[in-house]
């Protein structure tokens, strides 16, 4: 029985690897931002909703300049 998981891993070691990497993608998009936010909205002590929202939406907006600013290099390079 234990050959058959040594083959399957070898035969899959590529989706592997792509699934790892893109699981640590998705935490650091996804979850880092949300923790984040969360943090900072209880910072004093009491969670505080208008900072959890102004932080949680600034990620994701700042996530954005840095993707179209990466896009426009990546344009000038082709």
């Amino acid at each position: 029985m234990h050959y058959k998981i040594e083959g399957t891993i070898r035969r899959n070691k590529g989706r592997f690897i792509i699934f790892a990497v893109l699981w640590l993608f998705m935490t650091i998009v996804l979850v880092a931002p949300l923790a984040y936010s969360q943090y900072m909205a209880t910072a004093s002590g009491a969670f505080n909703f208008e900072e959890f929202i102004n932080r949680f939406v600034g990620a994701y907006s700042n996530f954005g300049d840095v993707i179209r600013k990466l896009w426009k290099v990546h344009i000038r390079v082709l």
